[in-house]
């Protein structure tokens, strides 16, 4: 399996890529559209792919649909990962030619398909994690909450682009209603992005940027979320979030944005909040039961519950390797 990106890649994750054999091409997308098309195109014929599998949140991937119908792919798939996107009214006026482009519409989840495709048929490939990287573990936890020198706070933790959708400048904001309430609390901000300068001196100018850790982007997921306490997604909108199965299983409790689809919370536990209210979510926050033998106790029951729900990634790795093998699909 061989990939295409948009932006240039950390050591990290080209280094997980080479390792598994596969290959990754570097062509910016949003520059030149055109060259993009071009450049895909040569690139799609000269390896003669025999399936395609597209990544995006709107009909824009008609710019990687078209060179794959002009290098003859066979199987070109498409795959929803969000319920809305950023031109919204572009995205209207692609559609129908979007929509003949490719052969397997895919989402990952219920919405996230009826935004992309409408009445069209589409199948939901649900988001599967790898649970044992995630279930709770006291020790993992000590050693990165050193790491962060957390000593006895209460981490508040976030993973996400910083991107307008994931709302970055009212959850700053929070923190620092936050902070007023009780200095008993940190915000770890995981990833990097775009506003993550802009941010940066948010927080200094809020003055809680010693209260407050860019920790940029990591393949060390699993380990920084047995170092958080609460997890936190205000979300303007979002698809089905993977970040929050991931939290689940680590037995965190999480309060998320009333914008966010209820079908995420597997297990019924998750706390919606309008994201207006920065009140409401201060108080939540301080109300919330963080105990380590809530947080143990939590993840054994919750991962069964991801289990059960076949979101764990060998099931649904299975399922995607199948539809790649499906010729009628």
């Amino acid at each position: 399996m061989d990939f295409v990106v948009i932006n240039e890649l950390s050591k990290e994750y080209k280094e997980e890529l080479t390792s598994n054999g596969s290959k990754y091409f570097l062509l910016p997308r949003k520059s030149n559209p055109i060259k993009y098309i071009i450049e895909l195109k040569r690139l799609i014929k000269k390896n003669q792919y025999d399936v395609v599998h597209i990544h995006g949140n709107s009909s824009f991937m008609l710019l990687d649909t078209i060179p794959c119908k002009l290098a003859g792919v066979r199987k070109v798939i498409v795959h929803s990962h969000n319920t809305t996107c950023k031109h919204v009214w572009i995205h209207k006026v692609l559609k129908p030619v979007f929509s003949k482009t490719y052969t397997l519409g895919l989402a990952c989840g219920e919405d996230a398909g009826k935004w992309l495709y409408g009445k069209k048929e589409f199948q939901v490939l649900r988001n599967g994690i790898d649970t044992k990287r995630y279930a709770f573990d006291n020790e993992v936890r000590e050693e990165y909450r050193k790491k962060i020198s957390a000593g006895d706070k209460i981490v508040i933790g976030h993973i996400g682009n910083f991107i307008e959708q994931k709302n970055h400048s009212f959850l700053l904001d929070m923190f620092a209603d936050l902070r007023k309430e009780s200095d008993r609390y940190l915000l770890l901000l995981i990833s990097d992005g775009a506003l993550l300068n802009q941010m940066k001196d948010k927080a200094v100018k809020l003055g809680i940027e010693d209260s407050v850790i860019f920790l940029g982007k990591t393949l060390e997921v699993p380990q920084y979320l047995q170092a958080m306490d609460i997890f936190v997604l205000p979300s303007l909108f979002e698809g089905l979030p993977v970040v929050l199965i991931e939290a689940l299983a680590a037995g965190l409790p999480c309060i998320v944005s009333d914008h966010i689809t209820k079908e995420v919370d597997l297990a019924n536990v998750f706390l919606y909040i309008d994201i207006n209210d920065s009140k409401h979510w201060v108080d939540s926050i301080m109300q919330t039961d963080v105990s380590e033998k809530m947080r143990d106790n939590n993840s054994r029951k919750w991962i069964k519950t991801i289990e059960e729900k076949n979101y764990d990634i060998v099931s649904n790795a299975g399922v995607l390797k199948a539809l790649y093998e499906d010729s009628s699909k």
